[in-house]
């Protein structure tokens, strides 16, 4: 008799295999605030759409964008954010290939891929849809945690330090103990830079260990204080005005804005340009590019030994939430990532 009807009652593996087809967990946001504003809850697993591939995640990097998202501040992360509730955040993805939408060539199902889906998020969760076009290949042998830390954070610092910085150069990186201030540290050490790093002091050892000719604890000393020039700086939380930037830098030096207080962005994209013209140095926004064309050149850099993610933590799923909390309050020295059980 059970032989007879035992579809009416398949085994407990197949019921949770089922199951796990259709459902997800993730890291869900429902307002603005802290590790509150985030639950770790049940939902569906996401279809691709046309042009999309649905990627089973293995790692996600963090960035201080994730946070600002969260916290909604500065203020252009509410501005830029979109619908909150509901929202599941997370962009540097590294995972393989679940499930291909319509119209989509030249991915496989298996393959394991790399993208910045910053716009499309979803990497907080075990599985993630994007375009496409986003996704780049990873090379066998390079670590999902690993090029899970490259996207924003890479492009970031091979644009705001790879693409100028030369031999001989006075460097500061403000907030070079992230995710990015570790990257661009490395290139600008291995472009012939004297690098100055300015964090809190338990980012000092990471710093000194990767080549910083300099280590200053911004909490004990005001590199802006002191009367030294730079010939580059890259401002990675920017919380100082545009003349008082100007008195640090050197004859012909650049200042390079990644983020901070919307009256600080917002003061430099109006007066940088202009106070630059009067004073022979130039500051402005670093807008990076969000996209997949710089992704290969950075994971050909970790392959050939000339880059290394500083991974400052990583935490599961489950931990996210308080993780993410510990990286907005300076707490992690490098980069945090989220790996998925299954990974």
């Amino acid at each position: 008799m059970f032989r007879r009807f035992s579809w009416l009652c398949p085994p407990l593996p197949l019921i949770w295999t089922r199951y796990r087809r259709h459902a997800m967990h993730a890291l869900v946001q429902h307002g603005y605030g802290g590790a509150e504003a985030l639950s770790l809850e049940n939902g569906p697993v996401p279809e691709p759409g046309p042009g999309d591939i649905r990627v089973r995640v293995m790692a996600c990097g963090a960035n201080a964008s994730d946070w600002e998202f969260i916290r909604g501040y500065p203020f252009y992360a509410r501005l830029a954010g979109g619908r909150v509730k509901g929202r599941i955040l997370g962009s540097d993805v590294c995972g393989t290939v679940d499930k291909i939408g319509p119209g989509v060539s030249g991915l496989s199902i298996g393959q394991t891929v790399l993208a910045d889906t910053f716009g499309h998020f979803g990497g907080f969760a075990e599985f993630c849809c994007a375009p496409a076009r986003l996704w780049r290949p990873v090379p066998q042998g390079l670590d999902p945690v690993i090029a899970a830390a490259l996207p924003q954070s890479g492009v970031i610092a091979l644009m705001g330090v790879a693409d100028r910085v030369r031999p001989g150069m006075r460097v500061l990186l403000n907030g070079a103990g992230g995710g990015s201030g570790p990257l661009a540290l490395q290139m600008a050490v291995a472009a012939g830079a004297e690098v100055t790093a300015v964090d809190n002091a338990l980012k000092a050892p990471l710093l000194h260990r990767l080549g910083a000719t300099r280590v200053i604890d911004y909490r004990a000393t005001d590199f802006a204080a002191e009367g030294q020039r730079y010939d580059h700086i890259l401002d990675l939380w920017g919380t100082r005005s545009v003349r008082t930037i100007r008195r640090c830098l050197a004859p012909g030096g650049l200042y390079l804005l990644v983020g901070g207080p919307m009256a600080r962005v917002v003061e430099f994209s109006f007066w940088g340009t202009a106070v630059s013209l009067l004073s022979g140095t130039k500051s402005t926004l670093l807008l990076a590019k969000q996209g997949p064309e710089r992704l290969p050149e950075l994971m050909n850099r970790v392959l050939s030994g000339n880059l290394a993610p500083e991974i400052g933590e990583v935490a599961a799923l489950e931990d996210a939430a308080l993780a993410l909390s510990r990286m907005g309050a300076g707490q992690i020295a490098g980069k945090l990532v989220i790996r998925m059980a299954e990974a």
